[in-house]
Formats: structure tokens, C-alpha cells, sequence
């Protein structure tokens, strides 16, 4: 009997390894070339909230650590300081285009997300 659930267990691990392999699709992000749909996106993206666009971005924070205060009551802001000049904010936004695909913004410039 514990056999044949090792059988199983090892069946549905394998199953899962598979299953992951098939899921696992390429994605490919197109040409730059301004296409209509990207124009539509940009053209909403410019009109602001009135456009009702949605899109998710993701940002980060990137520098130089500045060495850490020896006084240790000196009021600073929420996050890690950064040695002034060195700050590098980065963003990237993703949303869906009017015939249904994804399109990917980096560093300023749509592009559609092929994936087969």
C-alpha cells in the first residue's frame, strides 16, 4: 500500500514538472515601431485620468549608500539615503492594449509583449 502511494506521490511531482515546462511560454516584446495600437495607448496614457486608462507600474530606487549617521536622533526620511546626485529612479508599466495584448513601457517607450 505505501508503494503505491509513493507511485502517486512521484506521479504527481513529475506531473507537476511537466505541467511547468508546457506553462512556461517565451515571451518576446516587439519592435519598437510605432503601431496603432501603441498610439492609442499613448494618446490615453497623455489625456490622463479622463482617459480612464489602467496600467500597473513598478518602480525602484537605485545609488550610491551614504555612510550611516553618527547621530543617532538626526531626523531622516522613510527609506535608505543615498549620497546626493546619485539617486536613480527607474519604473517600467505594463497595461492592455485595445485589441486585448499586453504592452510593456521601458525606459519611455511602448512596446507590445508577443507570446506563443
Amino acid at each position: 500500500m505505501n508503494t503505491r502511494r509513493n507511485f502517486f506521490k512521484v506521479l504527481g511531482l513529475a506531473g507537476g514538472v511537466a505541467a511547468t515546462g508546457v506553462a512556461g511560454a517565451a515571451a518576446i516584446i516587439a519592435s519598437s515601431e510605432k503601431s496603432e495600437e501603441v498610439k492609442q495607448i499613448e494618446k490615453i496614457e497623455a489625456a490622463g485620468s479622463a482617459g480612464y486608462s489602467s496600467k500597473l507600474t513598478l518602480g525602484s530606487e537605485y545609488g550610491q549608500f551614504a555612510p550611516p549617521d553618527v547621530n543617532r536622533f538626526a531626523i531622516r526620511g522613510i527609506g535608505p539615503n543615498f549620497v546626493p546626485g546619485t539617486r536613480k529612479n527607474v519604473k517600467v508599466s505594463m497595461t492592455v492594449g485595445p485589441d486585448g495584448e499586453m504592452y510593456l513601457k521601458t525606459n519611455g517607450k511602448w512596446r507590445k509583449i508577443v507570446t506563443e
